[in-house]
């Protein structure tokens, strides 16, 4: 689709990702604008700062904005950079869970989950007031921005919120905020590099005892840096190992190719 005529504003001149509807790039000349929106937050970075301050100051004439400086807190992800890196963490975020299922403080754990182990819908005794454990493990989805050492553990976690839940994924799950309350200061650490590609993919066949679906995870690096992960389960049982890995290995070179279209944007 074409924006309609009328409704292009030539005073911002920003050009819509073609696979980001959320992010707008500006090329001209040695000038390199980026702008991420997301919903009423924004954030702007360039090559240049005069033209940032230029285009804030065009957009306040047309909406009610304000400028809150450089980037250190961004929809509940702390942020610290320097000259030669970025940290994203959420600390703040992590304290207010604890806080909230009143847990802060507690003995910290190295691990998030215990290694071997496979939660199972029949594991323990059926937990006779399940949404505490279904706001937690929701909150802790978000966790997994910046934090996906735990993103195995939740996907585990998250099978059972709809479904019966026990005593043990209860059990589990607050080892997960045991072990964050441990890793408060853990979060993406970002450096200059190079822009090559590298991805890791692995399957774990047959490995959910209820439904013998496949687990397949995966983690996309730029240079040095994590950029994509993911953990999950997918909707169909597989005939075999090989064709397991077959699936892994399709879904993440299609998170390659989207990434790599993303790059040549940039």
């Amino acid at each position: 689709m074409a924006q309609l005529e009328g409704f292009e504003d030539p005073a911002h001149p920003n050009f819509s990702s073609q696979v980001d509807p959320s992010l707008f790039t500006y090329h001209q000349d040695t000038v390199h604008a980026f702008l991420l929106v997301y919903v009423d937050d924004i954030l702007v970075t360039s090559n240049d700062r005069s033209f940032v301050a230029s285009l804030i100051s065009k957009l306040q004439l047309d909406f009610v904005m304000k400028d809150l400086g450089q980037l250190s807190y961004f929809l509940g992800i702390e942020a610290t950079c320097d000259s030669s890196s970025l940290h994203l963490r959420q600390k703040r975020y992590v304290i207010h869970l604890l806080d909230l299922v009143k847990l802060l403080g507690i003995h910290p754990y190295r691990a998030p989950y215990i290694s071997g182990s496979k939660l199972s819908k029949f594991d323990g005794k059926v937990l006779l007031g399940p949404l505490e454990y279904r706001h937690t493990v929701g909150a802790l989805q978000y966790v997994t921005l910046t934090r996906p050492d735990i993103a195995f553990s939740l996907n585990k976690l998250c099978q059972h919120m709809q479904a019966s839940t026990t005593t043990t994924h209860w059990t589990t799950a607050k080892r997960v905020l045991h072990y964050l309350n441990n890793t408060l200061d853990y979060g993406l650490f970002y450096t200059p590099g190079s822009f090559s590609i590298n991805a890791y993919c692995d399957s774990d066949w047959d490995g959910d005892p209820d439904d013998r679906r496949l687990m397949c995870g995966y983690g996309i690096y730029v240079g040095p840096n994590l950029i994509s992960w993911s953990a999950k389960n997918q909707p169909v049982v597989f005939e075999s190992s090989t064709e397991a890995e077959y699936r892994c290995l399709a879904l993440v070179t299609a998170e390659v190719y989207w990434l790599r279209m993303r790059l040549c944007e940039l």
